[in-house]
């Protein structure tokens, strides 16, 4: 059995004092309400229920219902102040160095928080005393485990916030994988699927209310430790600086859309997938705000898709993620408008995007006095900078003109005439969208993987080397 005796030798940062007092107040004080009439907690309504999702032996998880047990019926602050030595506790909270400051003061994060008092720090206390049956029973081991979490919470200088993006489908071959400090993508806990489930970002399939399969509960997980503050609440509060995007891999606070961006910017320059994400949800673990959750539901489409990554693929994926860490910024539009290929309804929707990332990508050296036969050279720097594994330079040429006519024929209000391939003559629309769209794949992956982020392709004399042949020494 723990005491607080040895509560106080494990928790140096605060006063053996400050733990024994409280320690004492709330064992006397669950002792007091059991012995009353009001001696067991309140039961919440039917509606209030709490569903806890757990993975079961086959993988999948399966909701727990629990009821939830509620002693704020019982612990107002006129119920506090009528407690024998309720001051004295008061008392030695407030003038601890550790947890005074604290109190009765805003305490979270630039992204929220939640005034903390005396009472509360009790109440959180007093909650842990109540078993599965509403009944109150005071322990030790109880105590000493709610009181080295408050503990923790004072003494730390940053607050962990997590975000959580599921990607249903997504299959690895060894989880976790991690592609930075910060981000990883995993199987997601029970506790992360049941947050999502709260969220509405992951729900059951029809007709099975209590089952949710396994291969939607994994996906995208960003961790981020930011400082912990404590506010009077008169303080100008400031959101973080809306036009600040941060860079690949690294973006700021509230553009957890630009964190999913990424990876599926890495994943779709792998190869091609419709694997899309479902929302996500961001979260702390720390009890004062833990009511705080922000979150996104982005509706499922008809062609949800699955991506699986192979054991040989994995350090291609690693080695995409990498070069795009250092040199996406060169080709952001051209990332940008291949990403929007896959989220486009229509095909013509797509086969604009796919070209206009092509043409910042070809074309990108080009000033206004320099733009004539645009479609030709297009078409003809594609041919010799994609590396095709099955079409030759011709080819690649032809393709990417009809491809350039196709675009061109959509922006003035026609339709496309030419979708032949080198391997297809009969190919329609959709077959001819999604060989251009390797094609793309291909180049922007070579050119990420130059030795200088691709910065050369920017300069007209890298073209022209390109093009022509050099003369032998």
């Amino acid at each position: 059995m723990t005491t607080y005796s040895q509560i106080a030798i494990t928790s140096k940062s605060i006063r053996s004092k400050t733990t024994k007092v409280v320690h004492g107040f709330v064992r006397d004080a669950i002792f007091n309400l059991a012995k009353t009439k009001k001696n067991s907690a309140h039961a919440l309504d039917d509606d209030m229920l709490g569903i806890h999702w757990e993975r079961a032996t086959d993988g999948h998880f399966r909701h727990r219902k629990k009821r939830l047990w509620s002693l704020w019926h019982i612990l107002t602050k006129d119920w506090f102040v009528s407690q024998p030595d309720f001051e004295i506790c008061a008392d030695h909270l407030k003038s601890d160095e550790l947890i005074g400051p604290h109190l009765d003061h805003l305490v979270g994060t630039q992204i929220g928080t939640s005034l903390i008092d005396v009472n509360r720090i009790l109440i959180y206390l007093m909650h842990a005393m109540v078993d599965d049956e509403g009944r109150l029973k005071f322990t030790d081991e109880r105590f000493a485990d709610k009181w080295q979490e408050l503990i923790d919470f004072f003494g730390a200088d940053k607050i962990c916030c997590t975000m959580i993006a599921p990607l249903p489908q997504l299959v690895i071959s060894n989880f976790p994988l991690r592609l930075n400090d910060d981000l990883v993508l995993d199987h997601f806990t029970d506790e992360e699927v049941t947050r999502c489930h709260q969220a509405g970002v992951i729900q059951p399939p029809f007709g099975q209310p209590s089952v949710i399969d396994s291969e939607v509960a994994v996906g995208i997980r960003k961790t981020t430790y930011l400082p912990k503050l404590i506010r009077t609440g008169e303080e100008e509060y400031k959101l973080p600086n809306e036009g600040d995007e941060g860079r690949f891999g690294n973006r700021p606070l509230f553009r957890e859309d630009l964190v999913v961006d990424d990876v599926l910017s890495a994943l779709q320059l792998l190869k091609q997938t419709w694997i899309r994400p479902l929302g996500h949800v961001t979260c702390t673990d720390y009890p004062w705000i833990a009511g705080f959750m922000r979150s996104v539901i982005i509706p499922p489409r008809w062609y949800q898709g699955s991506l699986e990554l192979s054991e040989p693929e994995l350090p291609q994926f690693i080695d995409i993620w990498r070069h795009l860490e250092k040199y996406a910024a060169n080709f952001g539009f051209s990332i940008r408008r291949f990403n929007f290929s896959f989220g486009r309804g229509y095909l013509a929707d797509r086969i604009v995007d796919l070209v206009i990332a092509a043409e910042a990508l070809f074309l990108g050296d080009l000033d206004d006095k320099y733009r004539g036969e645009l479609r030709f050279r297009f078409a003809l720097r594609a041919a010799k900078f994609i590396l095709h594994p099955q079409y030759d330079e011709h080819e690649v040429f032809e393709v990417m003109r009809r491809a350039y006519d196709a675009r061109s024929a959509i922006v003035h209000g026609g339709s496309p005439k030419d979708t032949r391939l080198p391997d297809n003559p009969s190919a329609d629309l959709r077959v001819f969208i999604d060989a251009v769209e390797e094609l793309v794949r291909l180049g922007l992956h070579k050119a990420l993987l130059m030795t200088d982020g691709g910065k050369r392709i920017r300069q007209a004399v890298y073209w022209d080397k390109l093009m022509f042949a050099q003369k032998p020494a």
